[in-house]
């Protein structure tokens, strides 16, 4: 039975990929599913329950499934859901991925944030200057300043994929040694990132941006 529907999820989805369905579509009655593939609704039923988990399908009661329009929810899902159960190595690989959507993160909130990002920039510095010692609440804030950069960027797309990545990363941070020199090279760091975007310096809040990701990749790299 698995195998069966493995096999109807990928047909499926090939159909939707190529825009044979397109969102908003109703998909077909189970009973015509069941005469197309040749399985029983239990099959079909699973099938169709694989594709809404993928983001590919939503279920209206009493209605039927339908083809998912294009959600940033449904790929924040996936993100987080990879980032999360993802193993050592690839995190690496998302670390490198962060240094260069979070470089250009900080170059266009340099260009675009307004009074309230730099507010909630500054509050989130705050809250770390108080909180060193308590790994949580500082990697909480450490977190949050992040996002409001991403905020700040004006570009949905990087906002909704860093916050997917939120999780892990306050895993990640909660995982570092939190000694005193620890607290004080992050909280440096941040305070150069938000001088420049405050600024409006895109370059320089990029290169800061970086220079602060690709100092916590080599933390973590000796940590292992």
């Amino acid at each position: 039975m698995a195998q069966l529907s493995s096999s109807i999820v990928q047909t499926l989805e090939k159909e939707i990929m190529a825009g044979n369905l397109t969102p908003g579509e109703r998909l077909p009655s189970e009973e015509k599913l069941c005469i197309r593939f040749e399985a029983s609704r239990t099959v079909i039923r699973e099938a169709i329950q694989q594709l809404r988990g993928r983001g590919l399908l939503r279920t209206l009661k009493g209605s039927g499934s339908y083809i998912a329009d294009p959600s940033l929810e449904a790929l924040a899902g996936a993100v987080e859901t990879y980032s999360v159960l993802t193993g050592e190595e690839p995190f690496l690989e998302l670390m490198d991925f962060r240094i260069i959507l979070e470089t250009e993160c900080a170059r266009l909130a340099a260009i675009h944030s307004g009074v309230k990002i730099i507010e909630t920039m500054q509050k989130a510095i705050d809250e770390m200057e108080i909180s060193r010692g308590d790994r949580q609440r500082f990697c909480e804030a450490d977190i949050a300043f992040h996002l409001a950069i991403a905020e700040g960027s004006k570009h949905n797309l990087f906002a909704t994929v860093l916050s997917a990545l939120e999780k892990r990363s306050i895993e990640y941070a909660n995982a570092n040694r939190g000694d005193s020199e620890w607290y004080q090279s992050v909280i440096t760091t941040h305070h150069k990132i938000f001088e420049a975007i405050s600024d409006g310096q895109s370059d320089e809040a990029a290169l800061a941006m970086k220079r602060h990701l690709i100092l916590s990749r080599r933390h973590y790299v000796d940590l292992e």
